[in-house]
């Protein structure tokens, strides 16, 4: 926590320079500061994903479970994530029924698993490409997933990638917009809170696709960190 509070300080002034609130910046210095943003977010980024892990490994981690509407949700996250892939010129594709109806989870932690799987996706998926964004229920079951037309994941590598500060065949360096390998491990953590799993399956140069199954309600005595007990229908 005592990283996260001055990153978010220097954030501030790059980003008050960045505005040119006090006067305009020439070409070179606009260039720097954009840099310093784009490292500085990357970097809270990175610190905030380690310190939900640490959370989660600690045990400390309590899920916030709410009654939400999944079709709503996935809107949102699609909706988040549609600039983004259209900047890439990829065709980002919604894939879930609006009649998907109900489910009780922490909807925070979820969009932030769905939000991550998708940016992966968009990441290393290439120009003209499809993401297709998807949610369907199987008996007691919503099942979420992220399916790419992108470069893949050498088979070998199934299991590791979804290990902390794990990486798949994918280019390192400044350019290439490769993490700390963290962001699958968080998505495997959050769907085991929440009594679910995830499976990877994945070919190189044809894609990847990332599966989460996640029961539509809590099961009785199986997460203490259930803070909400509620009616579910779909």
């Amino acid at each position: 926590y005592e990283l996260r509070t001055p990153l978010n300080t220097i954030i501030g002034f790059a980003e008050v320079l960045h505005g040119d609130m006090f006067g305009t910046l020439n070409e070179r210095q606009s260039e720097y500061i954009g840099g310093i943003l784009e490292a500085s977010e990357a970097l809270l980024e990175l610190i905030n994903d380690i310190l939900d892990l640490a959370t989660i490994e600690a045990g400390y981690m309590t899920l916030d479970r709410v009654q939400f509407d999944v079709h709503t949700m996935m809107a949102g996250v699609f909706a988040l994530n549609r600039a983004r892939a259209r900047v890439k010129e990829q065709r980002l594709v919604l894939d879930c029924p609006p009649d998907i109806g109900m489910m009780i989870a922490d909807e925070r932690r979820l969009k932030q698993v769905l939000f991550n799987l998708t940016s992966n996706a968009i990441k290393f998926t290439p120009e003209q490409g499809v993401i297709r964004l998807g949610a369907a229920r199987d008996d007691g079951d919503v099942v979420f997933s992220v399916v790419d037309t992108g470069i893949g994941i050498h088979e070998d590598q199934h299991e590791r990638v979804l290990e902390k500060f794990e990486r798949g065949n994918r280019p390192r360096g400044r350019q290439s917009g490769v993490g700390a390998g963290l962001g699958l491990s968080l998505v495997k953590s959050f769907v085991e809170l929440h009594g679910g799993e995830v499976a990877l399956t994945s070919s190189l140069n044809e894609g990847t696709a990332i599966i989460c199954r996640l029961p539509a309600a809590p099961k009785s005595g199986r997460d203490p960190g259930t803070d909400t007990e509620a009616d579910i229908s779909a």
